[in-house]
């Protein structure tokens, strides 16, 4: 009986150790979709920020934000955001001489300092264009 506690206890104290290992979070976005409403096909562009937070406990590095379009052109920071850290994704979507529905997803590639693999978020920018 006493065999069996403690082989249990083992157990659990070797995975315990081995989850412990692994970083937990991810970036934590204040939104992950905006509609900008309705705007004319004579406005230029269409600037947002996606703010977000490192919760993954490690410094994360953003590998690559793709918008799907030349459209919409993606600004984000190439240094690592500490734990804790803040930082933004800025998307300039051009609407000039455009009409119609625009529904783009922004697919955010990211990964910690520690992780086997990268992690992924879509963020989405929606509205109208009108004539």
């Amino acid at each position: 009986m006493n065999t069996r506690i403690v082989l249990i206890l083992i157990t659990l104290l070797c995975f315990g150790s081995l989850s412990a290992g692994r970083k937990t979070g991810k970036l934590q976005f204040d939104h992950t979709s905006y509609d900008f409403g309705s705007v004319s096909s004579q406005t230029e562009e269409i600037v947002h920020d996606y703010t977000f937070v490192n919760t993954t406990g490690e410094a994360v590095a953003i590998l690559s934000v793709s918008t799907g379009c030349g459209c919409a052109r993606p600004v984000y920071p190439v240094e690592p955001i500490a734990a804790g850290g803040t930082g933004k994704i800025t998307i300039t979507y051009r609407t000039k001489g455009q009409e119609g529905e625009v529904n783009r997803d922004i697919k955010v590639r990211y990964r910690g300092a520690t992780a086997t693999s990268s992690a992924r978020t879509t963020l989405r920018l929606r509205g109208v264009i009108t004539p």
